[in-house]
């Protein structure tokens, strides 16, 4: 159907108001458990180093009555470290942009500021739990911390090895066995997606809860296991950088963040009409028993 001639659209005027709401949208997840659950402490030097002990297996003791005391052996404890990794996050506005007048923020710097902080935070989540090595860095080269799925070498499952083999409740189970018989308690699971669906699939050992303000701070599934009650927690980067891995943390304790310099937000020196930032971190993660938790690699990932 045909409008009339000459009827003036809005295809044809010049100076319609344009319609931008006032609202800026950003949906990218911005979850960093580990960061969030880890503890915090300050480190000095670009190696940051603690030690671990492990107590002697249990063994039939007795002595008979009388006997002289003799010193048995003693094992010394373990010296561990881990290299402080630099984080950056950078951004430059103009005088201009700064000042007029825009939809869903009142300044550029303030609303970039918060954008970059939470990228800053993703990045900080990604090397600690990502991260597969410790480089020491050297002129020209970035140091880098060691992460979780680095440090956990002693409680691994990795089904026939093949890296297409589906998560079942079995190789759940005997990861968990493995921690717990080293000392562990299991008591967080950080899966994808994929895992994710896998686990709720199980038989009747894995139920919902719901989140209150004295309870989670999101609704989680809980597995009852053998070997104590785990919070299955979503976490997006495992689901984009490591699909084929579950990682089963014990104590948080075991865990902490060692800052070298705190997130902090610097502006540079200006060389013209624009103003520059740079937001920048320093910090390493503590291993302090990765004997405490677990992984589970080369699981199907479709």
């Amino acid at each position: 159907m045909a409008i009339p001639t000459n009827t003036f659209t809005t295809y044809d005027s010049i100076g319609n108001h344009e319609d931008l709401i006032d609202i800026i949208t950003n949906i990218s997840p911005i979850d960093t458990f580990v960061t969030s659950n880890t503890g915090s402490k300050r480190a000095t030097a670009r190696f940051h180093e603690w030690q671990t002990d492990v107590l002697a297996p249990a063994a039939p003791n007795a002595v008979i009555e009388g006997d002289d005391a003799s010193a048995s052996a003693i094992t010394p404890t373990v010296r561990e470290g881990n290299y402080s990794q630099i984080l950056r996050k950078t951004f430059q506005i103009t005088d201009t942009q700064d000042v007029i007048d825009k939809a869903g923020r009142d300044t550029e710097t303030t609303y970039q500021t918060t954008k970059h902080l939470k990228e800053l935070a993703r990045d900080i989540e990604y090397a600690l739990l990502i991260n597969p090595s410790a480089v020491s860095g050297a002129t020209g080269t970035a140091r880098q911390m060691k992460g979780i799925l680095g440090y956990i070498a002693t409680n691994v499952t990795t089904g026939t090895g093949t890296g297409n083999e589906a998560l079942t409740e079995e190789m759940l189970n005997d990861n968990l066995q493995l921690i717990w018989a080293r000392g562990g308690r299991p008591s967080n699971v950080l899966s994808g997606a994929f895992q994710k669906r896998t686990i709720s699939g199980f038989t009747t050992n894995t139920r919902d809860i719901a989140a209150t303000q004295k309870e989670l701070v999101n609704a989680v599934d809980i597995y009852q296991s053998d070997f104590g009650t785990l919070a299955i927690r979503l976490h997006h980067q495992l689901n984009t950088s490591a699909p084929g891995t579950l990682v089963i943390l014990g104590e948080m304790n075991l865990w902490n963040k060692a800052w070298v310099r705190p997130v902090k937000r610097e502006e540079l020196a200006r060389t013209g009409a624009s103003r520059k930032f740079m937001i920048e971190a320093e910090l390493t993660l503590e291993s302090l028993q990765e004997k405490g938790s677990g992984k589970i690699t080369e699981l199907t990932t479709a």
